[in-house]
C-alpha cells in the first residue's frame, strides 16, 4: 500500500487518518448525546472528561490530517464526473473540517473557564476569565454544532454511495481497500 497519494487513490497515512476521525466523530457524538441526557454527578463528569480529552486528540488529528492533505493531492475524480459535483465536493471536504474545527474550538472555549484536563495525564487552563453568559452561549453553539457536522458528513457519505452504487466509479474504493 503505498504512501503517499497517487492520482487514482489514497496513501495509507491518509485512509488511516480518514477511518479514525470518523471513528473519533462517531464516538464524540454518541457520547455528547449520552452526557446531555444525564443527571448532573460524578458518572457525567467522568464521561464529560473522556469527551473532553478524545475532542482534544481529535484536534490534534484533524491538524495532522490537514496538513497531510495540504502535502498530498486528494486523487483527481473521474473523467466523467460534472465540473460541479467536483466544486461541491471540494467545497463538501473543506465545510466538514471547519465545521469540524469549529465544533472542537467551541467546546474548548465552553470549558475554558476551568482547567482542561487530558485523560488525567495533564491539565491546562483556564483559557478564559470567568463569564457566565459567555459560557453558556459556548455550550448552545456546541450542544447544536453537532448537527452540522452531521448533515455534512451525511452530503459526503452519501455522495460517496452515489459513486459507488449508481455511478459505479471508484470513489469510494481509492478511500477504502481499493
Amino acid at each position: 500500500m503505498a504512501l503517499k497519494n497517487t492520482s487514482d487513490k489514497y496513501g495509507w497515512p491518509a485512509k488511516l487518518l480518514h477511518w479514525v476521525t470518523v471513528l473519533l466523530l462517531v464516538g464524540l457524538v454518541i457520547a455528547g448525546l449520552i452526557i446531555a441526557d444525564m443527571e448532573r454527578g460524578p458518572a457525567k463528569q467522568e464521561l464529560e472528561g473522556i469527551h473532553i480529552s478524545v475532542g482534544l486528540s481529535l484536534l490534534a488529528l484533524m491538524t495532522i490530517r490537514l496538513v497531510w492533505k495540504l502535502l498530498n493531492p486528494s486523487p483527481a475524480d473521474p473523467p466523467d464526473v460534472p465540473g460541479w459535483q467536483s466544486t461541491a465536493a471540494r467545497l463538501t471536504h473543506w465545510a466538514l473540517y471547519a465545521a469540524i474545527y469549529f465544533q472542537i474550538i467551541i467546546g474548548i472555549l465552553g470549558e475554558g473557564q476551568r482547567p482542561i484536563a487530558f485523560f488525567g495525564l495533564f491539565e491546562f487552563g483556564p483559557l478564559l476569565a470567568r463569564n457566565d453568559g459567555q459560557h453558556e452561549l459556548f455550550e448552545e453553539l456546541h450542544a447544536s454544532g453537532w448537527i452540522v457536522v452531521a448533515v455534512l458528513a451525511a452530503v459526503h457519505v452519501l455522495a460517496a454511495l452515489y459513486h459507488h452504487f449508481i455511478q459505479k466509479d471508484d470513489v469510494l474504493r481509492r478511500m477504502t481497500s481499493g
